[in-house]
């Protein structure tokens, strides 16, 4: 694209804090409550195996299932851990996606979305710029034609005779003016 190619790093890890609070929670989750039921039909199974082969063994289970326990928490807070670093990849090209629609919501065409490199979500980028350049392109074309007709109706305001009577001819040089205003205004709320 451009050499304008954000490289910069993120000083704030929660960039859009619900959604990657939300993100989060799905994941975590969804890990927690599978480890649960793998973890519950593990031990249920070797409870069933140590009872039927050695019952003076079960408290070697009891003490490995307390180690599983731990390591499953541990692994639980790192898997909490590493789902907001992953959530933070799809959060700041949304944070930019949305600041860079409020740009282009107040008329600016001639701004263009710049993620950084590497980030997720590169091709919806090239799909918005693409998008802001043919509304930039449709309106620029809008404003040639505006300026072609504005200088036609004062080509014509002009070629009103000065001198003819009348109260028609003063309204109808006040309604071309008007107009020609009026035509002159239709796209300059833009940026293009």
């Amino acid at each position: 694209m451009t050499d304008d190619k954000q490289s910069f790093q993120r000083r704030t890890v929660l960039v859009k804090r619900n959604l990657q609070l939300k993100y989060a929670a799905v994941v975590f989750a969804a890990v927690f409550f599978t480890a649960i039921i793998v973890g519950a039909d593990i031990y249920y199974n070797m409870v069933r195996f140590i009872q039927e082969v050695d019952p003076g063994r079960m408290d070697d289970l009891t003490d490995v299932m307390r180690m599983g326990s731990v390591k499953l928490i541990i692994f639980l807070g790192i898997m909490g851990l590493v789902t907001l670093f992953v959530s933070h990849r799809w959060a700041g090209p949304i944070y930019r996606f949305e600041r860079s629609a409020q740009v282009v919501s107040t008329g600016d065409l001639s701004h263009r979305v710049s993620l950084r490199t590497g980030d997720d979500l590169m091709e919806l980028q090239d799909e918005m710029n693409a998008m802001i350049a043919s509304l930039q392109r449709l309106v620029q074309k809008d404003r040639t034609l505006v300026d072609r007709l504005s200088g036609r109706l004062e080509e014509s305001i002009k070629q009103l005779p000065d001198t003819a009577s009348g109260e028609d001819i003063d309204r109808l040089r006040k309604d071309l003016n008007s107009l020609r205003e009026e035509i002159h205004h239709i796209t300059r709320a833009f940026t293009v």
